[in-house]
């Protein structure tokens, strides 16, 4: 028998989890029971238990989401990733190396940068360079008090995530060295 993680959604509830997301940011909707549990999915499995239905929960929201800031965003990787891949980026440049052990590959996106026409040549459902704040869902749930995270899915602000598709014509990749 099967030990992994499976985690299906129908397509009515990718598109209402989806929906959820984008509200959440943009009109500081309450975050559904639903919702809740497909982040602390997100947040609790490791890549190799990721499936299907997060992305295409994902892949709704990224082009149907612009967000509002420009942080720089990191990635570190073992290898170069394929591209338009749905992955997992942080605001902190110390946890991309905690990650790698300040090894690998160090991938930086200036959000600014790669957002820059995006409004002005893309319409809503066709964005493609766009990335997803987590981490201020998780703020906000926090601040609330009464958010339905449990304490350990909320310990993952501090990873400061960020959901977007990678693609390296809009990054940068450098090599981490030891100095030592």
């Amino acid at each position: 028998m099967n030990e992994s993680f499976q985690y299906r959604l129908s397509k009515s509830e990718k598109n209402e989890i989806a929906e959820n997301l984008i509200d959440i940011v943009q009109r500081n909707t309450c975050i559904n029971k639903q919702t809740q549990t497909f982040i602390s999915n997100w947040v609790l499995t490791g890549p190799e238990e990721k499936r299907k239905a997060f992305f295409d929960v994902w892949d709704i929201v990224l082009k149907n989401y612009l967000p509002t800031t420009r942080p720089l965003l990191f990635r570190s990787s073992k290898r170069i990733s394929k591209k338009n891949k749905i992955t997992s980026f942080t605001g902190r440049i110390e946890c991309a190396k905690r990650f790698s052990n300040g090894k690998d590959i160090l991938i930086i996106c200036d959000t600014k940068e790669s957002l820059k026409f995006e409004e002005e040549f893309y319409k809503v459902g066709n964005y493609t360079h766009t990335f997803y704040p987590l981490v201020s869902v998780l703020k906000k749930a926090k601040k609330s008090g009464d958010s339905g995270f449990s304490e350990r899915v909320l310990n993952f602000i501090g990873e400061d995530e960020y959901i977007m598709r990678f693609d390296l014509n809009t990054m940068n990749s450098l090599k981490w060295i030891n100095m030592d």
